[in-house]
């Protein structure tokens, strides 16, 4: 038996019997390394990563590999989902050194926490231009031992130049008892910034920045001209401002065209509903499994931002083959399934709250099951298809439209075993299809539900639910303003069609999934990191609570929403503002984490990768304050914050979305 027994993290309760001699991240693990001068190997993964589960049964569970980990490691195994501050530090740092980063991480550290060496996944046997992993463990052992001085001065060097800015911080002890004291002490540098100014740069900064991300864009498939290809949801928000500030037709038409892409692609799950990970490859056809509930969120709050904009879509001028009713019918069908996938299959409807994710693979098969509940054998998709109650000729009808439209006989979307994936054609989207088409899905769903289901990590994250529950007051103030009072399913896929999204059923859902975290609040003073067991909260669990709190306000007017918004602002600067320079460190500036190694850095990242930066949306939600509330702390922290990264992250241009749009949403805000 390893140290994990007593983790909350499914990742790491996953390993528990493993016979890798494996520690959480503490202190005790760091002494023992150097007591025994050794090198440490630190894994950090999560229980929904694939390749994670794969090295895992081919490494982590080996008893030959375990045994010279034992020997000649101290072995850290980490959930990045648990400990986001430890993941994005490690991973620039493979990402610098290895030129990528992903998970499974795998990084070999000094007892001081400095990172030497690293990669991401090491096959079993040398494999896909990779070395052997127990090579790449003899090796690493070897020169360690015979080079640790150099190592060690090395590894330091490396994280001074890599973190090159922490020479520019400093961080004092704070005293949480007394906010109003807390908050004056927490600006000592020049308030000379005006917001006026901020704005006026950001637009230019977007500009530039939609100009630099169109001339990357994928004119055939949507998005970013990768593979594999990624949604960067903060990038299609700040195409959407774009367009609303600036009349950017081309920023809408790439929007527009991108979630169309997007919404016939196997990389959302047309049977229940959901965004999976990440496409494999440029067409968005076959994706990453695993589904993420921060992904789903962040992805319903963006189609329904487009949602709005439909008055627009007949003046674009498209490659796709819809009319307006058509395009409105793709989208609604996106926001639904999405919804029913996070209020139905995430959503804890005994206690309030959603959980984190939904694996790509079912626990307990073999690790070649790459997303096999999602896909289909040929076998399978003809049994789903086929109905006693009908006739030969309806079957062989039936089955026939389900491939077409469907794409059943395409080339593309199979994976390495066979196994297929569905996507749409346009055509799905004309109304003599509707009723067919639902009823074919209404089949594959009624064949999956009989399928055993892949690992649901049941944690309880204030960052998602902060992210769900934002989303889905902006999915109410949408529908719920219309006049709706359901989401129409008339003109789209919807698996139970029979069950309408009422917006009082959804406001319900709200209000009982923030209440958990508001007694967190309550109690302990901290929204806490997840429920269940009180954990340190980081910035971005503050500012999405912050901003589920504002989204509930402005859908309720009650003043208990706002009243807690403004407790959780003022925690935000309290703890997480650098009051010389502006902006927002990524942990509290007293954090009680032990600060080993990298930990000693306090972040103020404002890149997106992938998802939205903490301090992008510290910053959105601050400036929402500032604006219900007319409070000057929330005006100041604001201002010094946009000045310090208008000035910091000018070069980044489209991957610092999230801070462009949250400026933009301001002046949008502003506005009405």
């Amino acid at each position: 038996m390893n140290k994990l027994k007593s983790e909350k993290s499914a990742y790491l309760q996953s390993a528990v019997s493993q016979p890798v001699n494996w520690y959480p991240w503490c202190n005790e693990a760091f002494e023992k390394a150097k007591e025994k001068n050794l090198p440490i190997l630190m894994d950090i993964g999560a229980v929904w990563c694939h390749w994670c589960h794969v090295i895992d049964e081919e490494s982590y569970e080996d008893i030959e590999t375990a045994e010279i980990i034992n020997d000649k490691f101290i072995a850290i195994k980490v959930d990045k989902d648990e400990r986001p501050d430890i993941d994005s530090r490690y991973q620039k740092a493979v990402t610098a050194f290895a030129g990528q980063g992903g998970w499974p991480l795998t990084a070999f550290l000094t007892y001081e926490g400095y990172f030497f060496y690293g990669g991401t996944y090491f096959p079993k046997e040398s494999k896909f231009g990779l070395p052997a992993f127990k090579t790449v463990l003899l090796q690493i052992s070897k020169y360690y031992a015979e080079n640790e001085k150099s190592v060690i001065e090395q590894s330091r060097d490396f994280y001074h130049e890599l973190f090159d800015e922490i020479k520019g911080f400093t961080v004092k002890s704070v005293n949480l008892l007394n906010q109003a004291n807390d908050l004056k002490q927490a600006f000592t540098g020049n308030y000379n910034i005006d917001l006026k100014d901020a704005e006026k740069k950001v637009k230019k900064l977007a500009l530039d920045s939609v100009k630099e991300f169109l001339l990357h864009f994928d004119n055939e498939n949507g998005g970013l001209d990768e593979a594999p290809k990624f949604y960067y949801f903060p990038v299609l928000e700040m195409l959407y401002y774009d367009y609303l500030l600036n009349s950017n037709k081309e920023s809408l038409s790439a929007g527009f065209f991108t979630l169309a892409k997007i919404a016939l692609g196997g990389v959302f799950d047309h049977v229940e509903g959901g965004f999976h990970r990440y496409s494999t490859d440029k067409k968005w056809l076959v994706p990453h499994f695993e589904k993420l509930a921060s992904d789903n969120a962040s992805g319903l709050r963006i189609f329904v931002k487009y949602y709005r904009l439909l008055e627009t879509y007949s003046g674009l001028r498209l490659n796709l083959n819809l009319d307006t009713d058509e395009f409105q019918s793709l989208l609604l069908n996106v926001i639904n399934n999405t919804l029913n996938f996070l209020t139905d299959r995430l959503y804890d409807r005994r206690n309030g709250g959603f959980y984190s994710s939904m694996s790509a693979d079912v626990s307990g098969e073999l690790i070649s099951d790459d997303g096999s509940f999602y896909t289909w054998t040929e076998e399978e998709f003809k049994n789903a298809i086929f109905s006693n109650e009908a006739t030969l000729s309806q079957n062989e009808s039936n089955l026939n439209d389900a491939k077409f439209f469907l794409n059943f006989n395409e080339n593309d979307g199979i994976m390495p075993d066979g196994r297929k994936v569905i996507y749409f054609q346009e055509n799905v989207f004309k109304k003599e299809n509707y009723n067919k088409v639902i009823s074919l899905i209404n089949k594959l769903k009624e064949s999956r539900d009989n399928r055993k289901l892949p690992l649901i990590d049941k944690l309880k994250y204030a960052s998602v639910n902060g992210n769900i529950i934002y989303a889905l007051t902006e999915v109410y103030k949408i529908f719920k303003k219309d006049g709706v009072g359901t989401i129409s399913k008339n003109n789209n896929m919807q698996p139970n069609d029979n069950e309408e999204i009422s917006m009082n059923k959804l406001k319900k859902i709200i209000e009982k999934s923030i209440v958990p975290f508001i007694d967190c609040f309550n109690k302990n003073g901290d929204v806490g990191r997840f429920l269940g067991e009180y954990t340190e909260s980081n910035l971005e669990d503050n500012s999405y609570i912050l901003l589920a709190l504002i989204g509930l306000y402005e859908i309720t007017l009650e003043k208990e929403y706002l009243t807690y918004a403004k407790k959780i602002g003022n925690y935000i600067i309290i703890n997480f503002y650098d009051g010389t320079h502006g902006g927002f460190y990524d942990i509290r500036k007293t954090s009680k984490t032990p600060l080993i190694g990298f930990l000693n850095f306090k972040e103020k990242s404002i890149l997106d990768y992938g998802s939205y930066s903490s301090n992008a949306l510290a910053l959105r939600g601050i400036l929402k304050l500032f604006q219900l509330t007319g409070d000057d702390v929330f005006e100041r922290a604001a201002s010094v914050s946009s000045g310090y990264f208008i000035n910091y992250a000018s070069a980044y241009k489209h991957n610092i979305a999230g801070f462009i749009s949250s400026i933009m949403d301001y002046s949008i805000y502003k506005k009405k």
